[in-house]
């Protein structure tokens, strides 16, 4: 059965109902009260709750219960940040599982544990035979959601020890098991956060698409949802943002922004609320985000030195990603880091600095071998080689990277590409197919409304060489324009200058004339990248 055609989860009247009778619940009432309430977000209840099933389950003798509902309450306080309480609990479940009624099934659980802090101990192969042998066991004590728990830590440690092909077969087996319904909502949730988490870091964006759609279903399905909610939405957002829906990305990040608790998820919410301010030209707005998110110990790179790449800011912006370097990062994150620092490299003229970051990015690429990361490595190749006057040898390498975006249905990055692209064929003496590959990436900025990137192919692209500070506009021209770059309506700029709509519409069409440019979007990244427009 698809996730989407699953029955909805009324979590918040399950808990409305069983904390009306707490005081009379047996001991598996009182467990699925602990999980209600954890679903819904309050985390005092669902500790209380299942501290009491425990005890109940012991007294009605059924050790397997009582270690279920201990390692559940472990797992959400580890989940929570209560590290210390988290291994008292984890301390009583190894007491309980060496007791001489333990079996099979409280072994799954002692197996899993074991893995699960071999990992947290930084040991990732140490942990691959116990999270193999905890998977066996839960499979042969049929519980599923240990076997897919056990599994999805399985898949994690393989990928973080540079074997992403036998890791991504553990992570897809565990979203198999999810969408077939053999694993239980309190499993799915972390394993769902979990793989969708790990692909995003991995820069596998092509999984990371599918899953988090159905990751999006599943939560759609569990009314009063909490603990997954943000995670869910900022993951969603990530691939809107990649797939070129700016505006539904920016307004789902906003939500997690005001709602969420998490400081781990909210310093990420506001990361990725700044990356969509700045692509934007919002660079005021994507200033305070970044703020935010560096408040909250979120790293701030490579995001706050492409804003300042934007402002020209270039040394400020190396200074940065210098930093960010020298800091361990997942694949994903790193890839971004280097694939910044061979731009702001080749802005500032340091050919060799972009060839060491390069080289670093494509050997992340050979590690991983994901088209999101083979494109960023091709892509970076490319603007070296032509920046080193090869344009062909940097063609074929700009047109591999722009395929992959393609595949990705990437069309910010793809757009980008073409820039370079279009640069390329200009090198090579072929200026009506620079222009070709230039109007191509101007149409998706502009719908993007990606005006950063519009000002500097604005620059790029003109071959009509006029001067910066004359581009023939009047004095009132230049106030229009000034409005226009802010995103502001004939309207709202008539009642600001005293002018009628008619003479405001007719300026913009004297401004879009005498800049030569289709469009206002046209006109606002012209007017940011010739200087006559402040970007904030």
């Amino acid at each position: 059965m698809a996730i989407r055609d699953a029955p909805v989860v009324d979590w918040t009247g399950r808990f409305d109902d069983l904390a009306a009778q707490e005081a009379i619940l047996g001991a598996d009432e009182l467990d699925e009260l602990g999980q209600a309430a954890w679903f819904t977000g309050r985390d005092e209840v669902s500790r209380r709750a299942w501290e009491r099933a425990h005890l109940r389950h012991l007294d009605d003798g059924n050790l397997a219960a009582a270690v279920r509902c201990v390692f559940w309450l472990g797992f959400t306080l580890s989940e929570q940040g209560e590290e210390v309480l988290a291994r008292s609990w984890m301390g009583r479940l190894f007491d309980l599982c060496a007791r001489p009624e333990a079996d099979a099934r409280t072994e799954v659980f002692q197996e899993l544990c074991g893995a699960v802090a071999r990992y947290a101990q930084g040991d990732p192969e140490g942990s691959v035979p116990l999270y193999r042998q905890a998977a066996d066991s839960a499979a042969a004590a049929r519980d599923t959601d240990v076997e897919a728990l056990a599994t999805m830590g399985l898949g994690r440690s393989l990928v973080h020890l540079g074997r992403p092909e036998e890791g991504f077969v553990c992570l897809d087996r565990v979203m198999l098991m999810i969408g077939s319904g053999r694993v239980s909502d309190r499993a799915a949730g972390p394993a769902f956060c979990a793989v969708v988490a790990s692909l995003l870091a991995r820069g596998d964006l092509e999984r990371a698409r599918v899953w988090t759609r159905d990751l999006g279903d599943w939560c759609d399905t569990q009314r009063g949802l909490e603990p997954f909610r943000g995670e869910c939405t900022l993951h969603r957002a990530t691939v809107m943002q990649l797939g070129g829906e700016w505006g539904a990305a920016t307004k789902a990040v906003e939500q997690v922004c005001r709602t969420e608790k998490r400081t781990e998820t909210l310093g990420n919410a506001w990361y990725r609320a700044a990356e969509l301010h700045r692509v934007a030209g919002r660079a005021a707005r994507a200033r305070d985000a970044f703020r935010e998110a560096a408040a909250l110990g979120r790293e701030v790179q490579p995001g706050l030195a492409l804003m300042h790449r934007d402002g020209g800011e270039l040394d400020t912006a190396w200074s940065g990603l210098t930093r960010a370097r020298a800091t361990a990062l997942g694949p994903a994150e790193r890839a971004e880091v280097l694939a910044a620092a061979v731009r702001v490299a080749l802005d500032r003229g340091r050919l060799t600095e972009a060839r060491a970051a390069s080289e670093e990015l494509a050997a992340c690429a050979v590690a991983f071998d994901t088209p999101c990361l083979r494109a960023q490595a091709a892509q970076a190749s490319g603007e070296i080689a032509l920046r080193e006057g090869r344009p062909a040898e940097a063609l074929p390498l700009l047109r591999a990277a722009w395929l992959d975006w393609r595949r990705l249905d990437a069309p910010h990055p793809a757009a980008l590409v073409r820039i370079a692209i279009g640069s390329a064929a200009r090198a090579a003496g072929d200026e009506e197919g620079a222009q070709l590959e230039f109007d191509a990436a101007r149409a998706v900025l502009e719908g993007l409304g990606a005006v950063p990137d519009l000002a500097r192919l604005e620059r790029l692209a003109t071959t009509a060489h006029r001067e910066a500070s004359d581009p023939g506009l009047s004095r009132r021209e230049r106030e229009v324009l000034e409005l226009v770059a802010k995103g502001w309506s004939n309207r709202r700029i008539a009642e600001r200058l005293f002018l009628s709509e008619r003479t405001v519409a007719r300026h913009v069409g004297s401004i879009l004339s005498k800049l030569d440019v289709p469009s206002r979007s046209a006109a606002t990244a012209y007017a940011f990248g010739h200087g006559l427009v402040g970007i904030g």
